[in-house]
């Protein structure tokens, strides 16, 4: 396999790994807060420091998935990988 099937491997579990993490975020928020989630900017409720500390979750969790999708990716990868070596050097007689 080559790295273009790793990117693209790894962007599609980026891809869902922060749409089910930016609904975990925004779902946690809202039961903690008791508001929903800074999204507006022209928004006069979200103050700040709640549009601060949102932002700051929001990249913390961005960046957990980003780097756990690349591991994954890889870890998917060489397990292909193995198993395409191990059939390979088997033939039936």
């Amino acid at each position: 396999m080559n790295t273009l099937v790793e990117k693209l491997i790894a962007t599609g579990i980026t891809i869902g790994g922060g749409i089910i993490g930016t609904k975990i975020v925004e779902f946690a928020w809202r039961k903690i807060t008791g508001h929903d989630a800074p999204k507006d900017l022209d928004d006069t409720e979200a103050n700040m420091w709640s549009a601060i500390t949102f932002a700051t979750i929001s990249a913390g969790i961005s960046a957990i998935i980003r780097v756990s999708s690349k591991r994954g990716a890889n870890s998917a990868v060489k397990a292909i990988q193995s198993r395409s070596k191990s059939k390979a050097g088997t033939a039936e007689v």
